[in-house]
């Protein structure tokens, strides 16, 4: 099987797609799906698979991929993994509210203005706090909480004047200075690179719209995580006012109920690897913050029951817990025999 690597303006993110297919003794080539001559590579590239590795820094480059893996996909028939409908509502806040909306997910509520005076009178008459997102922005970035009608004010004519930008560096959350500038020092020229990385992303400035959520009362955030049909789950704790984008990790075995409510999601849209990050609304029940498919994780495996590590597998109408290590490699490992197993079925 010839496969290609469809890597984004970032050389080094087809570095995990990379490992795993050597470990698979596959044959891979990697495209730059942001140059020029992207369409001749796909085309000459003889490949019968293209994995995705969408970006989630800046609407620019996200939007050049988004349409280039449709074409890709819906134009020329390709096999893609992960989806175009998973790549389309991967880190587009706007695009993922109108999405669950739709398909009647429970979600919290979510306001989404293009109209600063309908803004305005919206920031008047509503409750606090509510929520201020960024249209694209992992890992808490571009997310703030707002508690009084004056900040909300505020929030809402910088998105209309001169913009919303997010956070300029790492995440405060996981990491601190002594930790920054140990890397920094082992490693220069990885230092400059997300130097500028960080830059490009505070550039990145949010102007004309504006996205706001209810804020729904949580100590922890439920990540559920289907790859192929393995399935994983833990709690991200809280750490100041977020879950998101935190390192706080509690191993509890997620319920079943949550499982079903995740699987039933994944099984109506046809999601071949996605994370879901869910909340426990104290009127709703299950609401969905987010669907990420492409997802990074700082531990080193995704589930934990009984003290054994392991996936969840739904056979015969129940869930059955198989231990094991099966998030090598930041689970790409299991994205790519994922992957494959689908284009196998798919070929039929």
């Amino acid at each position: 099987m010839k496969v290609s690597i469809l890597r984004n303006e970032d050389p080094s993110s087809s570095k995990k797609w990379e490992i795993s297919c050597q470990k698979a003794n596959l044959d891979y080539t990697v495209i730059d799906l942001t140059a020029s001559d992207w369409y001749e590579s796909i085309i000459n590239s003889n490949s019968e698979l293209f994995l995705l590795r969408p970006p989630g820094e800046t609407f620019k480059f996200k939007q050049v991929y988004d349409e280039r893996v449709f074409i890709i996909s819906e134009v020329l028939k390709f096999f893609v993994f992960p989806t175009v409908k998973e790549i389309l509502i991967y880190e587009n806040k706007r695009m993922l509210s109108a999405f669950l909306k739709g398909a009647n997910i429970p979600l919290p509520q979510t306001w989404i203005f293009y109209n600063k005076n309908e803004a305005l009178k919206f920031a008047q008459e509503t409750s606090l706090p509510v929520v201020g997102k960024t249209g694209i922005g992992a890992s808490g970035s571009g997310v703030e909480i707002i508690k009084t009608h004056k900040g909300l004010d505020t929030y809402i004519r910088r998105g209309f004047g001169k913009g919303i930008k997010r956070r300029l560096g790492p995440n405060r959350s996981t990491g601190n200075v002594r930790t920054w500038s140990k890397k920094a020092v082992a490693n220069p020229a990885y230092f400059i690179k997300k130097i500028r990385q960080y830059l490009e992303i505070y550039k990145d400035s949010q102007k004309g719209f504006i996205i706001l959520q209810e804020y729904v009362p949580h100590e922890f955030e439920w990540r559920i995580v289907k790859i192929g049909e393995s399935w994983f789950g833990h709690q991200k704790i809280k750490m100041g006012e977020k879950a998101s984008g935190t390192k706080g990790i509690n191993y509890i075995t997620p319920p079943i109920k949550l499982l079903d409510f995740c699987r039933n999601i994944c099984e109506e849209h046809n999601f071949t690897t996605m994370a879901l990050d869910i909340f426990e609304h104290p009127k709703k029940g299950y609401v969905v913050n987010e669907l990420q498919t492409i997802f990074g994780h700082v531990q080193e495996y995704l589930m934990e029951c009984d003290g054994k590590i392991g996936r969840y597998i739904f056979e015969n109408d129940q869930w059955h817990f198989e231990p094991g290590d099966f998030n090598t490699n930041e689970s790409y490992d299991l994205r790519l025999e994922s992957a494959i197993a689908l284009y196998e079925r798919r070929k039929k």
